[in-house]
């Protein structure tokens, strides 16, 4: 299996877009690598959130944690603007589902992310199986047959 490339605006299922503000900035006028986390959360939440409804709300006993982030910075960007956040599914496993993001500033892919999250059983504090019906619809996602 070749990866995914992430740069490729044309892998997303789904896409959210983040306001770049000027809090967002560092001392050198760039975009702050925090800043690329919180648009990386802000898409993968969204995305999750249309797939598996109310996880993510006060009081659900089952809940996405993530479990590991890795960002690539590939270019700068500046305020103002906005950041178009693409996400896609890369892999479900029994467990856990790797999604892949690409940030783009107009044409621009200014960084590429891929994390992982779980289904997580809140008072046990452990990982929990994906419902069959949530694997379905990712597997469907992974093999880009279908839209969020």
């Amino acid at each position: 299996m070749t990866a995914a490339d992430l740069t490729d605006r044309r892998l997303y299922h789904h896409w959210s877009r983040e306001k770049i503000r000027f809090a967002d900035l560092d001392s050198l006028g760039h975009l702050n690598n925090c800043a690329f986390c919180v648009y990386c959360e802000s898409g993968r939440v969204e995305f999750l959130e249309a797939l598996h409804a109310n996880a993510l709300h006060a009081g659900a006993e089952i809940n996405w944690v993530i479990v590991n982030l890795s960002i690539d910075f590939r270019a700068q960007a500046h305020y103002p603007g906005v950041v178009d956040v693409g996400t896609a599914v890369l892999r479900v496993g029994n467990k856990s589902v790797t999604v892949g993001q690409g940030l783009f500033v107009g044409e621009t892919c200014i960084a590429t992310a891929t994390s992982t999250v779980v289904l997580s059983d809140l008072k046990a504090g452990k990982a929990v199986p994906l419902p069959d019906d949530l694997r379905r619809r990712l597997a469907s996602l992974a093999a880009g047959e279908m839209t969020a």
